[in-house]
């Protein structure tokens, strides 16, 4: 790939990934004011897939999907030669093929697949939120651009709060799992719409 179609593809990527983002966030947040019969701390959000707005979730999950897909191949190449790891990409792209999984799985309630795709579902979001945040992590320390100290310390960070909620989420079963979810979720936004940055950041140095 020459260097005016590797900027085309990073800016796609780059875009894509802001738009994933901005509609995760604003479909997810609606969600939590608009299904006055869920409780937003107690519920996670995969109860939101079914039922009232469920569709425009679940297509914000394929969309963030595609932008995860994308951003295995851009954001391999944003890194210096030395630095880029095939672990990584792959990291995120096994994220972008399980997310779509926990999205489709939840219409399988009430039907004689239940029990199977609840199972799938539960397997898809581990292998999501476990793929992503190994895949943040590994990224952040990666990213030798010359960006500021201060913007690349702002990954990690952000990486590392993300790791520390994921097990958080896993191993304290007395809080609420709707909150502890929902925080990692947003722990994730935070990070991705970081990484979008770092990608711009790499077109506009050429």
């Amino acid at each position: 790939m020459d260097r005016s179609h590797h900027a085309a593809w990073q800016r796609l990527s780059a875009a894509l990934l802001f738009a994933a983002v901005a509609v995760f966030a604003l479909t997810a947040g609606t969600l939590q004011f608009t299904r006055i019969d869920l409780d937003p701390i107690a519920m996670p959000l995969s109860t939101y897939l079914r039922g009232p707005g469920g569709f425009w979730l679940r297509d914000a999950y394929y969309l963030m999907a595609a932008s995860l897909a994308a951003f295995a191949f851009a954001g391999y190449r944003a890194m210096k030669r030395a630095s880029r790891s095939a672990l990584v990409s792959a990291l995120f792209m096994i994220a972008a093929l399980a997310l779509p999984i926990v999205a489709y799985t939840v219409l399988f309630e009430h039907t004689p697949q239940e029990n199977l795709a609840r199972l799938v579902h539960g397997l898809a979001a581990q292998t999501t939120f476990l793929c992503l945040v190994m895949g943040m992590l590994l990224w952040s320390s990666r990213w030798q651009r010359s960006a500021s100290t201060r913007m690349r310390r702002t990954g990690v960070v952000l990486a590392w709060l993300a790791f520390v909620q994921m097990w958080v989420l896993a191993l304290w079963k007395d809080l609420p799992p709707g909150l502890t979810q929902k925080l990692l979720i947003v722990l994730i936004l935070m990070w991705l719409g970081w990484a979008a940055m770092q990608l711009r950041h790499d077109i506009r140095r050429g």
